[in-house]
């Protein structure tokens, strides 16, 4: 299963938005994981804790199968290291997702900042500026932010 069809059906969205191509499919797939990918790295150290939440979210809440987050995993860690900025990826995510789907992304992504039961300066900032990105106000962010605590 996609990483969209995922969303999709996690998210219990309107049967008759438009169904993407599978190369709009991969392509919002590979822009989800390569942001929270840049949140498993903000801080400078990639733990195993935040590593087992992102894999769990790709494979139990995703349905995506090993194999899937590794290809996956492996291109966004490679894009990642030449990325200078989150454009990219929230442009493609805006592309695709309405704002009910973005924040549940952004839950996700909070998570990840979460995982260490510690928020770096850089993770707050990252998830923040991804939020800005993608047109959620900051009073929905700070939500967020405050309901996993």
């Amino acid at each position: 299963m996609n990483l969209l069809s995922s969303i999709k059906s996690l998210l219990k969205l309107n049967p008759t938005e438009k169904q993407l191509s599978d190369t709009e499919q991969r392509e919002l797939n590979q822009a989800i994981v390569e942001l929270m990918i840049e949140m498993v790295k903000a801080d400078f150290v990639e733990l195993y804790a935040e590593k087992t939440v992102l894999a769990h979210y790709l494979s139990q809440k995703l349905g995506l199968s090993k194999q899937d987050i590794n290809d996956y995993i492996e291109a966004a860690e490679m894009r990642t290291d030449f990325s200078i900025s989150l454009e990219t990826q929230t442009n493609v995510i805006n592309n695709y997702l309405g704002t009910e789907q973005k924040q549940e992304l952004l839950r996700h992504l909070w998570s990840l900042a979460i995982a260490d039961n510690e928020v770096h300066l850089l993770e707050k900032n990252l998830f923040y500026k991804a939020g800005q990105l993608m047109g959620v106000k900051k009073a929905q962010l700070d939500s967020i932010c405050l309901s996993d605590l």
